[in-house]
Parts: C-alpha cells; sequence; structure tokens
C-alpha cells in the first residue's frame, strides 16, 4: 500500500504589513517573519515507527508576492527537520504549469480551475491530487498546526482503509483531535448567545455519541480536515466542493455519501490539536457558518434521482451537523444573531451588533444558493474527474513537475534507487502499457485491470537484468530502449545472440521454465513492464477472461516468434545447401 502524509501550510504578509484586498482568508496563516507551527508538526513526526510513506507540503500563500520566500521558510523548516523520507513541496507555480499544459491540450476550463491554491476546499483537492499524481492508494490528510502523539498511527491510519465492514467499503477513516487538556470536546467557552445557536453543544453530543462509546470503528456524520484518511478509490471519483469556505470536511462526507462512499470513525486515531488563537471575530465566523450550512442545505434539498448516486437526507448527520441542514436553521439564524448582538451592545460594541443584525439580512437574501447547487456539484465531479483523465494521459510529464524542488528541497530527498519506477501508480502504468504495440489491441478496461499488477523497472545502460541460472519468472515487456541476449562461450567471452528494441518482449518461458540461460543486459537505459507468474495466475483467478487473455496473447507471440525462428533456420538450412551444392 502506498500511503502518502500531505500537510498543507498557510502563510500570509510579515505581521508588520496589513491584509490588502485579494488576499486570500484563513484561520490563522503564518506571517513570514513568525516561525509558526509548522516545524513543531514535522517535529513530532519523528516519533512515528512506519517510515514507509512520502510526504507532502502544500505551500498555501496569501499572496503570491510572498510565494518565493515563502517557499525558501518552509523548505529551511523541512530541511531542519531532517525526517529521511522522500518529501516534496508543491506551490501555486507547479500548479500554473500544470495549468498551462492542461489548457494547451483544451481541457475544459472548468476542470482546469480546480488547480488551485486559493481557499480551504481548493486546497483540500490538491491535497488529493498530489496523492493522484504520486501514486498513493491512502492520502492521509493533516494540518501543520498538529502533533503526532502515537507512534503508530500511520499503522492506525491504514489499518481498515479499503476493507468492509457492516456490509460496507471503509473508504474514509476519520480520526479526531485531541485539545490541550487531552479532550476531543472543542476548547471554547458556552456563551449565553448559543441558546440559540447550539452547534458546539450538538457537536459534544456527536463526539460522545460517535468518540466516546465503543465500538473502535463506526460509521460517523462528521470528520475532521486535519485528520481524513481517504482511499484512492475515493478520492479518484469525488472531489471536495470549491464553493464551500469553511468546513470542507464535513461537506466532503456529505458529497462522498451521495455518491455512495463511506466513512469510518477510528476511536483509536487521534492527534494532538494546537492551533494558534483565532483572530477574526465572533459575528465574521459566524457569517461563514451562515453560509456553508444554508449552501449544505441547498445541497440536500435539490437532490434529484441519478443513477449510481443515493439520496441522502439531513437526518442521516444527526446529530451533527444534521440540526443544522433543517427547515429550522433561518430561526436558529434569527434568535442567535439577535443575542449575540445584544452582547455586542453590553461591550459597548456597537460595530459588532450591526454586523449581527447583517448577518440575519444575509441569511434570507444572500447566503440562500440562486442556483440548483447539486447539479452544480454533479457538474463539479465530472470536472474533477476531466482533470484526473487528463493528468493521467500527461502522467509523465505532470509527475515530472512535481517531482521537480528547488535546490533546498532536492538535498532532502533520499537518494534515487537504481530501479526509479517502483512507485509508478496503476495510472502512470497504464499510460505505459498504452504505447507498447504488445497491448494496443486490448480495451481499456484490460489495461486498467493489468496495470494494477505489472511492475515497471529502468536499467541503466549494461546492467544485467537477469543471469544464466537466475532464478526468474517474470515475463518483460521492452517499453523503451533495448537490451541484448548473451551467452558466454568456452573462453569466457561474450557472445551476442539477439538484441531486442522497444515493443519486444522476452522471458515468456519463464512463466513455465524458472531458470533463465543466457544473460539479458540492457544496451541503453531501458524502461520494462513485466509480470511475475504469481501475478498471472491471480488475474486468472480473479479476473479469468483478463488472465486468458493474456495468457492467449503470449502464446499466440511466442508461436510467431518460434515462427520467425524456425523460417530463419531453414533460411540459413537452404543457403548452407546451396554452398555445398556450389
Amino acid at each position: 500500500m502506498r500511503k502518502m502524509v500531505v500537510i498543507p501550510t498557510y502563510w500570509s504578509r510579515k505581521s508588520t504589513e496589513k491584509w490588502q484586498e485579494g488576499d486570500a482568508v484563513y484561520d490563522h496563516p503564518t506571517p513570514l517573519d513568525y516561525e509558526g507551527t509548522l516545524g513543531r508538526t514535522l517535529e513530532s513526526m519523528k516519533l512515528l515507527k512506519d517510515k514507509d510513506y512520502k510526504l507532502v507540503l502544500l505551500l498555501c500563500p496569501t499572496t503570491m508576492e510572498i510565494l518565493n520566500e515563502a517557499r525558501t521558510k518552509v523548505a529551511r523548516i523541512l530541511k531542519e527537520a531532517d525526517l529521511g523520507i522522500d518529501s516534496y513541496i508543491i506551490t501555486p507555480h507547479e500548479l500554473e504549469l500544470i495549468r498551462n499544459i492542461a489548457s494547451s491540450n483544451r481541457v475544459d476550463p472548468a476542470a482546469i480551475n480546480l488547480l488551485s491554491l486559493h481557499g480551504y476546499a481548493n486546497v483540500r483537492n490538491m491535497c488529493i491530487y498530489s496523492a493522484y499524481i504520486l501514486g498513493a492508494d491512502v492520502a492521509m490528510l493533516i494540518d501543520d498546526d498538529e502533533l503526532f502523539e502515537k507512534e503508530n498511527f500511520i499503522e492506525l491510519a491504514t489499518e481498515y482503509i479499503g476493507r468492509r465492514m457492516y456490509g460496507k467499503t471503509i473508504d474514509g477513516v476519520a480520526g479526531y483531535y485531541l485539545n490541550k487538556k487531552n479532550e476531543y470536546y472543542d476548547d471554547v467557552n458556552i456563551e449565553p448567545w448559543m441558546t440559540y445557536w447550539n452547534r458546539f453543544g450538538s457537536k459534544t453530543k456527536a463526539f460522545d455519541k460517535i468518540i466516546g462509546s465503543p465500538p473502535r470503528l463506526k460509521p460517523t456524520p462528521f470528520a475532521f480536515g486535519g485528520a481524513m484518511i481517504i482511499h484512492r478509490n475515493l478520492f479518484k471519483t469525488v472531489p471536495f466542493d470549491p464553493r464551500i469556505t469553511r468546513g470542507e470536511d464535513i461537506d466532503y462526507l456529505i458529497n462522498s455519501k451521495m455518491f455512495g462512499f463511506h466513512f469510518f470513525l477510528d476511536r483509536e486515531l487521534s492527534i494532538k490539536h494546537l492551533p494558534p488563537k483565532k483572530s477574526h471575530p465572533i459575528w465574521k465566523r459566524f457569517r461563514e457558518d451562515i453560509h456553508r450550512f444554508m449552501y449544505e442545505k441547498a445541497k440536500i434539498e435539490t437532490q434529484y434521482e441519478v443513477p449510481n448516486m443515493n439520496m441522502v437526507d439531513a437526518s442521516e448527520f444527526d446529530p451533527y451537523p444534521g440540526a443544522f441542514l433543517k427547515p429550522g436553521l433561518e430561526d436558529m439564524v434569527f434568535k442567535a444573531n439577535v443575542m449575540l448582538a445584544m452582547d455586542y451592545m453590553s461591550q459597548n460594541d456597537m460595530e459588532g451588533a450591526r454586523e449581527c443584525i447583517k448577518n440575519i439580512y444575509i441569511s434570507k437574501y444572500e447566503a440562500k444558493p440562486h442556483d440548483d447547487v447539486f447539479t452544480y456539484f454533479r457538474e463539479l465531479q465530472r470536472s474533477w474527474r476531466e482533470l484526473l483523465a487528463f493528468t493521467k494521459s500527461h502522467m509523465m510529464v505532470v509527475r515530472d513537475i512535481v517531482e521537480y524542488c528547488d535546490e533546498e528541497c532536492q538535498a532532502l530527498k533520499s537518494e534515487k534507487k537504481e530501479v526509479i519506477c517502483e512507485d509508478l501508480s496503476p495510472e502512470e502504468v497504464q499510460v505505459l502499457l498504452e504505447q507498447t504495440t504488445f497491448f494496443g489491441e486490448m480495451d481499456k478496461d484490460f489495461k486498467e485491470i493489468i496495470s494494477g499488477v505489472a511492475k515497471v523497472n529502468v536499467f541503466k545502460k549494461d546492467e544485467f537484468i537477469a543471469y544464466a541460472g537466475q532464478k526468474n519468472d517474470r515475463l518483460y515487456i521492452i517499453s523503451s530502449g533495448s537490451v541484448r541476449v548473451t551467452r558466454k562461450n568456452e573462453e569466457s567471452e561474450e557472445v551476442i545472440l539477439a538484441q531486442l528494441n522497444k515493443n519486444e518482449y522476452f522471458g515468456e518461458t519463464n512463466l513455465v521454465n524458472e531458470v533463465v540461460s543466457v544473460d539479458i543486459i540492457a544496451e541503453e537505459e531501458t524502461v520494462l513492464i513485466s509480470f511475475d507468474e504469481e501475478e498471472v495466475l491471480s488475474l486468472i483467478e480473479t479476473y479469468p477472461k483478463v488472465g486468458v487473455d493474456l495468457l492467449m496473447m503470449i502464446t499466440r507471440k511466442l508461436a510467431t516468434k518460434l515462427s520467425n525462428a524456425n523460417k530463419r533456420y531453414m533460411d540459413a538450412a537452404t543457403k548452407n545447401t546451396e554452398l555445398t551444392m556450389q
């Protein structure tokens, strides 16, 4: 299982500079002249026992004006952490390069616009997009204000993902936050104005029900964006909704459920959450909640029957967020803002009181979506699929962009293995398959299945692929480059028996006779696609038609090769006979 930890990190102008119109708005981005919390998070990762994962840092600047300076700072923090794992820094610069390629290939602008690090939902989409590019089976979304306290966090996060429970696939696993008191409750003080906006009370009830009671795994109506584990099958299908300015994590559960995917909360999967103090006033955060819940409520209410989608009801998300997705939402907003306005007036904060009254107006006339939200979301999902389809067809180029880092970042990468393609995703393997004539005649579904078991290896010039006398049960197809087949004579000199080039294959007899009788050597840097006997047998068992088709293809090509060899032999014999007669 290919595992990836993705951490978005948010940076803003220096503390001496004011926010400017056009700057992105986040809860607590780190000013450039501060160290922030990222280093603390990375340092805590040294506790993790399982080191078999890749790390992606998504650099999210509030303005492009600070990009270079922020990247240098993040690279320095990553270098100082010295985690000893493959690490990547992805910024708006890399996404712009991908956007340009997509645009030149006439990809729909709606799909191209998803390539963005502006806004929480877009950032989350780039979390799972980077996991898709780098071939992860599981994306672990973590925030840069958290601390790992469990050394087996990676094992816990991936223990059940992709399996089945209660007749449902576990497509996503939700962890949960612990506050500074080691409690799973929100670290807030309950105020009188919350009487009619009992969000924290509803959350407490939900947390006690889901987190506070057995069993360990159970279906959940909520999730935390900084502790979300998402399987590849899910993130290939369902995107985060960019219209959600906050609460994108719970909205993703709604989206996933509509497409038949399931999230389970794991009571063992906790992470310490120590966010800086929020700087935005209460009325502003309330306003963001109004927009969020009004939008999600409309998404549920505008549903209609669609093949391969499920109709969901607000009650399925009780007690939280379900209580805020029902018809009584407007009344709750009205009463709570009146009380909050009175609270502001008691503190002689008339501006705050006016903004509370404005919240009531916004809930009536501005926060309600004016279009069919469900239809929009379906169109968004199609755009997401188009983006991934484009990425798949240009995977090598896109991955090269992501693999690129500045010099500071390159020094962090572990030394490249000689076999550099073992970590290709199934999509990348499929692209290679489609470029070979060996698999050219196969249909798309065949290639998609077989790409899941194929291995891709790169061999340097004069590197041995197989030795005479070595056990080897693999069939090889040359994707690029060439190989020479040799044998030593009595004087131990290399005698070249054959040279094979792109699209040719060798090793078909290995499937029945595992001992190699010749030396096979890379004539130049060569990319090979291969399958072993066990994988072919597994294909036959799991996908009988695919496995049998593969065997028949190998048999036909072997027959062709034997026929050609026999023809060459007969031609040579005829020529020798003619010379003898002369």
